[in-house]
């Protein structure tokens, strides 16, 4: 199964950065994922099952593009449309010309819940008000970042919900129907799939995520899914034993002599002083035989790849929290712009 995500419309979303960790967990369950940038797209480009738009920003797709993609949809394939707060009018795109046809809308609003948050930030509402879908066996909560809400119509269903304390209360922030022969899912904030602080390792996300993904691909999502990065049909070989070569031990043969043999006569004219090395001891070192060692050893890698693995992971955390930071603005700018009309 092929996922194409798409980085023609400027999105926020990429694979190879803040969406690094998505990438490497569908690779993990099997997926193909790559990278799409063949403008404008069309239906000869589309040469997948699932497509992704992970938050356009700032970008329209043409006509023919949208046509592209909605006869894609009615071939079968599958399509995830992924937003943020603010809209289509906040991020200046019109994502909701593909989802309006299919009866999905992205409202230009943001979710706030004072009350149910992550992090005791309003923005970073809980949803507790799961579904039954496919998309969401194994999830109990998710949270949202930056997220708005999604109107879906009868053949659509909204699959998680705000609280009724939320503004706004008790509205979908996510819809997932079928469209034709295809399938398509919007989710109201891209940083739900993010590798940062605020993505998949909050509550169920990366559930969720997995989840969103073989529905639209039309998988099987009754199985457990395993750790990421780690497939649950292999398992680490078991190290094998080495055995320390010792080499024989040497004795001197019966009536040899300790004596260093003469040294041979020179041609030289001139008498050079003869000088004579030690000979050092036959007698091997001793060699460790005990596997202690070795597994002391193999402890001490092992050590080693942990604190390099923690020192990466602390980089890339602190490059994260900047991430952060810099899209709480670009959040507000966008929900200012909804305001200001």
């Amino acid at each position: 199964m092929k996922i194409f995500f798409d980085e023609t419309q400027k999105e926020r979303g990429k694979i190879n950065t803040n969406y690094s960790m998505l990438r490497d967990s569908l690779r993990s369950e099997g997926f193909e994922v790559e990278l799409y940038n063949d403008f404008p797209i069309s239906e000869k480009t589309l040469r997948c099952n699932v497509f992704v738009f992970a938050c356009p920003d700032g970008s329209k797709l043409g006509k023919t593009e949208i046509d592209a993609l909605l006869g894609f949809l009615e071939r079968g394939g599958s399509l995830l449309v992924i937003g943020n707060a603010g809209g289509d009018r906040g991020l200046r795109t019109n994502m909701n010309e593909i989802l309006n046809p299919c009866g999905i809308e992205m409202l230009s609003d943001q979710v706030k819940d004072e009350n149910n948050n992550e992090f005791n930030m309003p923005t970073h509402p809980v949803i507790k008000d799961i579904k039954s879908h496919p998309t969401t066996r194994g999830v109990s909560e998710i949270v949202i970042v930056a997220g708005g809400t999604v109107r879906g119509s009868a053949n659509m269903k909204g699959i998680a919900y705000t609280s009724p304390v939320a503004e706004p209360p008790n509205v979908p922030v996510v819809v997932a129907g079928e469209y034709k022969s295809g399938r398509i899912v919007a989710v109201g904030s891209y940083r739900l799939f993010s590798n940062y602080g605020a993505g998949l390792n909050l509550r169920n996300n990366r559930t969720f995520a997995l989840n969103i993904f073989k529905w639209l691909a039309h998988t099987d999502t009754s199985a457990e899914s395993a750790p990421s990065g780690i497939s649950s049909q292999t398992s680490l070989p078991p190290m094998q034993k080495v055995t320390a070569m010792v080499p024989p031990e040497t004795r001197p043969m019966q009536g040899a002599t300790s004596a260093i043999p003469p040294r041979p006569p020179t041609t030289s004219t001139s008498q050079q002083p003869i000088t004579t090395t030690p000979i050092a001891s036959s007698q091997p070192k001793p060699v460790a035989t005990d596997n202690s060692v070795l597994q002391e050893i193999e402890r001490l890698r092992s050590d080693i790849s942990e604190m390099r693995e923690i020192i990466a992971r602390l980089y890339s955390d602190s490059l994260g929290y900047l991430q952060e930071m810099k899209e709480e603005v670009r959040s507000m700018l966008d929900y200012i712009r909804t305001k200001e009309g």
